[in-house]
């Protein structure tokens, strides 16, 4: 099976490895920097919980363009990379190929059906502590992993081949038609901790404690839209969010607020703007939201572009 890993970052890179260690000889590692010269010349080291390990992926590469066609391409970007990311597949993906984006935010096959209308395009979401450490080498925190993956009229007996690669080589992942739900169920604690982290520049555990209210009301406005969509989240969503919020590590930080203080490029369409569009389009009322993404958007940074 050739799969290819597009942003083979902390998440990316991580399921690389798992996917090698697990006896897959045919992957490729698209990454860029000093990490990818790392993992080039040393191969990619991860230190999980109870281990560490080396692997060493068939092709680590920047352009993935000599490559050929791939049967499974995931997608670990940040969504403000997808554009690009997509454009440097394009000798990679047949009417074979199965597209499967994990990316922060909803809502991602109609893009990329945009420029593959015959891939097999999927949606996907995942749990996961996990980041670049030093070129090379990727920390996993935790026991937190969870992928979902899936579409509407989904039949994962159509995906066996994928099915048994996650079956043998990722600690837990859920294959499902009900795809919007799960991947709406993590945006609901996303979005409004990205967007109250980046304003008030504090971390998670003090926009729990300080802004709760402001908190519940964002809550609200995403489940109100996620409805209007016809996804069924309600109250009881609404409580197993605060009920995570409440949980955090102390000090943690969302990573579009590490992005806006890093001045990198960050989510803020994907997990604000889209939102405020979305709310605007469906007649939902998300003026809490609305309020806050000017506010982002009126600061000077690079992620502040529209994509």
């Amino acid at each position: 099976m050739k799969i290819m890993i597009v942003g083979a970052g902390g998440v990316g890179g991580y399921l690389g490895a798992r996917f090698i260690r697990a006896g897959e000889n045919d992957v490729t590692l698209v990454a860029r920097g000093a990490h990818l010269q790392a993992i080039q010349t040393q191969g990619l080291h991860i230190i999980d919980q109870q281990e560490e390990y080396t692997v060493q992926p068939a092709h680590a590469v920047e352009d993935p363009s000599g490559l050929g066609i791939q049967d499974l391409i995931l997608l670990t970007l940040k969504a403000t990379d997808l554009e690009a990311g997509l454009e440097a597949i394009r000798s990679n993906v047949s009417d074979q190929t199965v597209i499967l984006p994990l990316l922060n935010g909803v809502e991602y096959r109609p893009r990329i059906l945009k420029h593959y209308p015959r891939a097999d395009a999927l949606e996907g979401c995942i749990y996961i502590l996990s980041n670049i450490v030093e070129p090379g080498v990727i920390r996993k925190k935790g026991e937190i992993f969870r992928l979902c993956w899936g579409k509407e009229n989904f039949d994962p007996d159509n995906y066996a081949q994928i099915l048994k690669l996650f079956d043998r080589s990722l600690p837990r992942h859920k294959p499902t038609a009900d795809i919007a739900y799960e991947q709406w169920r993590k945006f609901l604690f996303i979005s409004p901790m990205a967007a109250l982290t980046s304003l008030y520049k504090v971390p998670m555990d003090q926009v729990y404690r300080e802004h709760s209210a402001q908190l519940s009301r964002l809550l609200e406005e995403i489940t109100a839209l996620a409805r209007a969509k016809g996804i069924s989240l309600g109250e009881k969503e609404i409580e197993a969010t605060i009920a995570q919020a409440s949980k955090v590590l102390p000090g943690a930080k969302t990573s579009m607020q590490l992005d806006l203080e890093r001045g990198k490029p960050a989510e803020i369409e994907a997990l604000v703007g889209y939102v405020v569009k979305e709310g605007k389009r469906l007649g939902v009322d998300v003026s809490e939201m609305e309020r806050i993404y000017q506010l982002l958007r009126a600061e000077p940074s690079p992620g502040n572009h529209h994509e």
